[in-house]
């Protein structure tokens, strides 16, 4: 058994096991932290990649779940183990975003249920978002809240991942082969995995790779961001001014 990267919400594990032949297997297992916005995280995560069984994606397969934590102490998801490892940081970032691109829309090419699947809702609509004490510029960050809390744009609903970022793709060379973290796939539209990709990007690589990322109607970029809000001190200095830049770069779009 050895810890895997990841599992913000909790802990992931690779097994190795063997039947009594001899013959060996590896599995994942993902104990989810109990936590009260969070509900039934196991089943959830178990019921997006359930319906993605017959799919051309490349994602785990379900072997068994312990929705209440009745056997692992925290409800569980059993996987089978896949293939490759994360890639933050190419070496050629033009392939590496064209190869996540071609990724984001398999994913909502994807034919499945709507009426499978939980709808979108940003997350953070109901928290007060008071000026970030670092922030520069607190009318931007006003605007933003605003813009957050007003219409969302009418776009087509499509099969979602919701947290699609380049630290929930695996890679084996220069190639993707693997997607994980299917805890909030929804139906919503494609913009907000765009949106959601395009601010990870910016705050692990900058600014200037993530203009290389699609546009979406800034709207998206705008609540994607204020889903979370980075702590300096835990973040980083720089992450904390990219979201800064990224945010109001988005108003200022909006504002032209």
């Amino acid at each position: 058994m050895r810890s895997l990267a990841g599992g913000i919400t909790g802990t992931v594990v690779a097994l190795d096991l063997a039947d009594l032949k001899g013959s060996r297997q590896r599995l994942v297992l993902k104990l989810y932290q109990p936590d009260p916005s969070e509900l039934d995280s196991a089943w959830r995560e178990a019921h997006i990649l359930q319906l993605l069984t017959e799919s051309d994606l490349p994602v785990p397969r379900v072997v068994a779940i312990d929705r209440d934590g009745a056997v692992s102490g925290w409800p569980a998801l059993l996987m089978t183990h896949m293939p490759g490892r994360r890639r933050m940081r190419p070496r050629q970032p033009g392939p590496w975003l064209g190869e996540l691109k071609h990724l984001a829309e398999r994913i909502h090419r994807l034919v499945v249920p709507h009426e499978a699947l939980p709808r979108y809702r940003p997350w953070g609509l109901d928290d007060p978002l008071p000026v970030p004490s670092w922030w520069t510029n607190r009318a931007i960050w006003q605007r933003a809240v605003v813009i957050f809390h007003g219409p969302m744009p009418d776009e087509p609903q499509t099969f979602i991942h919701r947290d699609f970022h380049p630290g929930n793709v695996l890679w084996t060379g220069e190639s993707p082969s693997t997607i994980v973290d299917w805890l909030h796939g929804s139906l919503g539209p494609a913009s907000v995995d765009f949106a959601h990709c395009r601010l990870n990007i910016q705050l692990d690589l900058g600014e200037g790779i993530a203009r290389r990322w699609p546009d979406v109607h800034p709207f998206w970029e705008i609540a994607d961001a204020l889903s979370w809000v980075p702590d300096p001190a835990l973040h980083g200095i720089q992450r904390a001014r990219r979201y800064e830049s990224f945010v109001s770069a988005a108003v200022a779009r909006l504002a032209t």
